[in-house]
């Protein structure tokens, strides 16, 4: 299975921010998800949606909903750890 992974307009400030270089980073962080799917560990309720907060190996905390029926993953935000 193949896994969509696209950053929501929340996002979008947080790429901005990125160097190129922490930019290439996490995308290659993200791009490992597309095979298997995100990690799915630090799980937390937003408002009653269910979004996970993980640390990828580039250093970055990514914030993301997860959607298993079709499936995708929306970024919702990157922070530095």
């Amino acid at each position: 299975m193949s896994w969509r992974i696209f950053a929501t307009a929340a996002a979008d400030p947080d790429f901005a921010r990125l160097t190129d270089a922490e930019r290439a980073a996490v995308n290659e962080d993200l791009f490992a998800w597309v095979e298997d799917g995100p990690p799915r560990q630090n799980k937390r309720t937003v408002l009653d949606v269910e979004v996970f907060e993980d640390v990828v190996p580039s250093g970055f905390r990514i914030t993301y909903f997860v959607n298993e029926a079709e499936p995708y993953v929306a970024i919702l935000r990157i922070r530095s750890v």
